[in-house]
């Protein structure tokens, strides 16, 4: 009897596997991991990672020249922000264009008022040398005519222009029958050397009816004493 009973407790109890479990008792199996938990609806496939750019979630590279010489990586645009880019560009395109038509109409228009135009800004004092010399020391029938450039509603415009008719940027540019004479020292010069009266004779021809160098404005008494 009692050498059944050792018997019976000389046998090894085998282990109680429970779902999830290996047979040496831990909660992850080794070996080919059949027994790990699998979620119930597979991932969708693509959608691991919230990336924008291409499927696997990297932002498309492309290489750019810098100066010629260097190559740098940089993220590729997109394709709709080049096409934005390049709506953009077409209607500056169209506005320059625009703003360029508008500016020889509106030339074409001051060349008409008087045959001298001076081109000025209210606040330069070259421009103001080039007024006092043609506004007051001389009598020009008729009388030069004055566009203040930074008053003007589309100035920058007429500046350009300006620029690229007569190839004078600066002010102030004086117009004699729509030619430069050049700006306050140029006048000064002519002025200087008594030739501005038949400068603007010459240039002006049948347009200018009378120029007459005027006589300077008497002293004040205070200065006389």
């Amino acid at each position: 009897m009692r050498a059944k009973e050792d018997a019976k407790n000389a046998k090894v109890q085998q282990p109680i596997v429970r779902p999830g479990e290996s047979s040496n008792g831990y909660g992850q199996a080794q070996g080919s991991g059949s027994d790990i938990e699998r979620p119930a609806v597979p991932a969708a496939k693509g959608k691991e990672n919230d990336g924008v750019g291409s499927g696997n979630g990297e932002q498309e590279m492309e290489e750019i020249s810098i100066a010629g010489r260097t190559k740098m990586t940089v993220p590729k645009k997109d394709s709709s922000v080049q096409g934005s880019e390049r709506v953009d560009g077409k209607e500056k395109e169209n506005q320059e264009m625009v703003d360029h038509t508008e500016a020889k109409s509106e030339l074409n228009y001051i060349l008409k008022r008087a045959p001298v135009i001076i081109f000025s800004k209210s606040y330069c004092p070259f421009s103001k040398k080039a007024k006092t010399i043609l506004l007051e020391h001389y009598a020009i029938s008729p009388k030069p005519f004055v566009v203040e450039l930074d008053q003007h509603p589309i100035g920058p415009s007429l500046q350009d222009l300006l620029a690229q008719n007569t190839g004078r940027r600066t002010v102030p540019n004086v117009l004699v029958n729509g030619k430069s004479i050049g700006g306050g020292d140029d006048i000064a010069a002519l002025d200087q050397s008594d030739e501005l009266a038949s400068t603007l004779r010459q240039m002006g021809g049948k347009w200018i009816s009378d120029v007459k160098h005027l006589p300077p404005p008497p002293l004040p008494e205070a200065a006389q004493i």
